[in-house]
């Protein structure tokens, strides 16, 4: 390799932030991979605010317009199966939030900001999509819920809140994580487990941790997501759930659980049972409401 000048080295470290590998390749006579070789030496970094680098971008992004990379899907898709793409709970925060301030600082790439699809697209996208869902098996039916059921158990999100109730459902810290209950009842109880657990009644509590699925149901209560878990000082291990009343689909979920899991202690948490909890230990639990 042809040994660099102090020129040579000035030249680089001035403008290829700026203006790129390319553009010092040609400048200098040299090739694409010395530069490419001495830049990385030196630390050198594409400016990713500079003229060079946007319209670099904005060309990469046209370039793919309306083409279809199925060899790289697979290898990506290999990569998740394998796990090899999985990011931390911070990593996901640190993307999420640079990827919103890469859209308010920058206009779309493609020059869709701020545009609507028209009636006549979404009516288009409407219909594609009942056809492909009146197509798919029952199999394929049930895989497609199951796996948006997981999603909103994982993110809490499984009931949808109640406006205009008594029951007072919102997000509440009980303990050391904040996750929201969805009544008053429901957020008291925590609060006894967590009581219990200070006292070494029990030895630990969490909310909504395990969804129960009724295999070989497809319809109507396909699975169950109890309100508490609890762990006993013996090992043991209780599924809590705190019912004011119970409705038909209520008592079908739990119909449900004695025939699909039956190893599993269920408890349930009626208003005789949530009366009594009340009168003994409200008054010895801070924030009881």
């Amino acid at each position: 390799m042809k040994k660099w000048t102090d020129e040579e080295l000035l030249l680089l470290k001035n403008n290829y932030p700026d203006k790129g590998k390319m553009w010092c390749a040609n400048a200098l006579g040299r090739g694409e991979a010395s530069v490419r070789w001495m830049a990385a030496e030196l630390g050198l970094k594409v400016n990713t605010e500079s003229e060079f680098f946007k319209d670099w971008q904005a060309r990469a992004a046209q370039s793919k317009v309306g083409k279809k990379r199925p060899d790289q899907a697979l290898v990506i898709k290999k990569l998740h199966e394998d796990g090899r793409l999985k990011k931390t709970e911070a990593q996901k925060a640190a993307i999420s939030e640079k990827a919103k301030k890469r859209l308010k600082e920058n206009p779309h790439p493609r020059g869709m900001l701020g545009k609507k699809h028209s009636a006549e697209t979404k009516a288009r996208f409407s219909d594609i999509s009942k056809k492909r869902f009146a197509e798919m098996s029952e199999d394929k039916k049930f895989e497609k819920l199951k796996k948006m059921l997981e999603t909103k158990a994982k993110n809490g999100t499984l009931v949808n809140p109640r406006i205009k109730t008594t029951w007072k459902g919102g997000w509440r810290t009980i303990g050391t994580e904040e996750k929201f209950y969805r009544s008053r009842w429901e957020a008291n109880y925590a609060r006894f487990l967590e009581w219990q657990k200070n006292n070494s009644a029990i030895t630990d509590w969490k909310h909504e941790p395990r969804t129960f699925w009724f295999e070989g149901i497809k319809r109507g209560c396909v699975s169950y997501l109890p309100d508490f878990w609890v762990l006993k000082p013996d090992g043991s291990e209780e599924y809590h759930e705190v019912k004011g009343w119970m409705d038909d689909r209520s008592k079908t979920k739990l119909k449900r659980m004695k025939k699909y899991h039956p190893l599993v202690t269920l408890v349930l948490v009626d208003s005789k049972k949530y009366k009594q909890i009340t009168g003994e230990f409200s008054h010895l639990i801070e924030g009881w409401e």
